[in-house]
């Protein structure tokens, strides 16, 4: 009993709506076309509930985490929305790839930096 509420008087390491990283991504590729420039990025947030909320300007997805908390590891987050799957995977150099599948099937992904991973 006394380990169970030491460990649960150990700080974490993060709150609700802390910032985890920002994202920006130079190259879209939408399905099997040639991939494109983009200009496109989004923010990480910590979520107390959920794990963490990808904001972006036309939604937020809320998803889990996982590998994270280990600075040497990929860390994946997986969310999902009424239409869609979403993945981002980021490297501890922050080399980002997230990747967007919607019925039809269709995917969209994305390659890219995550700076800030806290």
């Amino acid at each position: 009993m006394r380990f169970l509420i030491a460990f649960l008087m150990l700080p974490t390491r993060a709150w609700a709506g802390d910032e985890f990283a920002t994202c920006h991504f130079a190259t879209e590729c939408f399905e099997s076309e040639p991939c494109t420039d983009t200009g496109f990025g989004f923010v990480v947030n910590h979520d107390d509930t959920l794990g963490f909320v990808i904001q972006t300007d036309a939604e937020n997805i809320g998803g889990l985490v996982f590998d994270n908390g280990f600075p040497d590891e990929t860390s994946t987050l997986i969310g999902a929305t009424d239409t869609a799957y979403h993945m981002l995977t980021i490297a501890p150099d922050g080399a980002a790839r997230y990747s967007v599948q919607m019925q039809g099937p269709v995917v969209v992904s994305y390659s890219g930096q995550c700076e800030g991973m806290k």
